[in-house]
């Protein structure tokens, strides 16, 4: 990985004050969603923090680790960018705000790494198929049907 920046240390040392929350898996899940595709700012300071999928799995790891924890494979594993209250109310007591990262522009902290494919068993296939999903489903099906019909 590539050296820490300033926000992110500021970041690991408030996380620290809650190390606790570290083991509890489900919590340190919830902080690589809220860290992965949003922009944090500590009020106050200097500098953004919005790292990428892998920066932000590494970041948790790197917290958990210092408390004894194990490396939770995180990176592209869905539900990125969704701030969770518990990790808004946790962060936002030490200052921390954020906003929704603005995607239609590059990011300066994320150049350089490496390209990295979605994980297997990921992607299109296990997108959720909402009702309007299904009903244009449907549709085209029928549609196709009409017309092989007349055909």
């Amino acid at each position: 990985m590539t050296e820490m920046t300033a926000p992110e240390r500021r970041l690991l040392d408030d996380l620290d004050q809650i190390a606790p929350r570290a083991a509890d898996e489900k919590f340190a899940t919830e902080l690589y969603r809220a860290l992965a595709r949003t922009v944090w700012r500590r009020e106050g300071e200097d500098g953004e923090l919005s790292p990428s999928f892998q920066r932000a799995e590494w970041l948790v790891d790197t917290w958990r680790e210092r408390h004894g924890q194990a490396h939770l494979d995180l990176a592209q594993s869905g539900a990125e960018g969704e701030v969770d209250r518990a990790v808004d109310d946790e962060l936002g007591r030490f200052g921390w705000s954020h906003r929704p990262l603005h995607t239609g522009r590059n990011e300066p902290g994320h150049e350089g790494l490496p390209e990295s494919p979605p994980p297997p068993g990921h992607g299109e296939r296990m997108a959720p198929v909402g009702p309007a999903d299904e009903r244009d489903r449907r549709a085209h099906e029928e549609a196709d049907a009409e017309l092989s019909r007349k055909s």
